[in-house]
């Protein structure tokens, strides 16, 4: 980028300057150790001296702290401005291109090589066979990679810079069972049991105590539990719980999932033909009661 286009910035904001001839109005002029002369003197004279740089928008702010015209240009206007001119003078070339760095990579643009860069953290700049440039940036052995920097670690790799612990709330990670089996909790504390699920009475169709490791819900029946079932009297088949016994004055249900009261109907001796009524009564009675979804017990009579 010729350095000479840049004189239009400086021109516009010393036209100014150059109308005036007050030496006393410059503050940093005045206190540097030379001669005092206008800014248009001083821009003349630098856009006599042919200057030719190549620069890339990363570097624009280390281009303007070295190079003596984008210095002029900064003393007349101010660093945004010269920044933004410089800016649209490089997209306005149309020999720019744009390049993409490998990791621990900095530019060195330069006119030979546009994409220039130089290694960095210890990496060393590797060439393919078929290209003029070094295209990557790599390890090369016997250093180490740790923590992106390369080079020795006789001590091993550390851990990075220690960070303030941040508390989280995450699943551990859930161990695996035998097929057919489910990770249940255990009753009073963090443990955890394999569970046929479709056979255990006590978490039948699910954990009745939830995983530790999974979501914290209750899944299935404790087949024991069910009210009026008698000791040992329901099982859990195919994840259902089924009932074939319960306690006195109650029966299985039809659907053996329950238990349900129970209608005891003892037989009384009735002369003259009474008995013959009363079991007339019963059936009527005993129709009543299952329909009303009660066992009847006609046993005995």
């Amino acid at each position: 980028m010729k350095l000479a286009t840049l004189l239009p910035l400086v021109l516009a904001a010393s036209s100014s300057v150059a109308a005036s001839r007050n030496r006393d109005y410059n503050v940093v002029q005045a206190r540097q150790a030379k001669i005092q002369r206008d800014v248009l003197d001083v821009c003349a004279a630098l856009v006599d001296v042919p200057l030719a740089v190549s620069v890339a928008p990363s570097g624009i702010s280390a281009f303007i702290q070295d190079n003596i015209v984008a210095q002029a240009a900064v003393a007349v206007s101010n660093i945004p401005a010269v920044t933004a001119e410089l800016q649209n003078l490089i997209n306005s070339r149309t020999g720019k291109q744009s390049c993409t760095l490998p990791a621990h990579a900095q530019s060195i643009c330069t006119f030979a090589w546009p994409c220039g860069f130089e290694c960095q953290d210890g990496y060393e700049p590797f060439t393919l066979s078929d290209t003029p440039n070094p295209t990557t940036c790599y390890c090369p052995p016997p250093s180490l990679e740790c923590n992106g920097q390369c080079g020795s670690f006789p001590q091993g790799c550390g851990s990075a810079v220690p960070v303030a612990p941040i508390k989280r709330y995450t699943k551990r990670t859930e161990p695996k069972c035998a097929t057919g089996k489910s990770v249940c909790g255990v009753e009073g504390g963090k443990g955890w049991e394999c569970v046929d699920t479709t056979k255990d009475k006590e978490s039948c169709g699910g954990c009745m105590v939830p995983s530790p490791f999974g979501d914290s819900f209750v899944e299935g029946d404790d087949c024991t539990t069910i009210a009026h079932v008698a000791t040992g009297g329901a099982d859990c088949r195919s994840g259902s719980c089924y009932v074939h016994s319960c306690i006195d004055g109650f029966a299985p249900s039809a659907a053996h999932d329950f238990c349900v009261p129970v209608l005891q109907f003892k037989r009384t001796i009735l002369a003259g033909g009474g008995f013959k009524q009363a079991g007339a009564d019963l059936k009527h009675v005993v129709k009543l009661g299952e329909g009303a979804g009660l066992r009847i017990d006609v046993t005995g009579l």
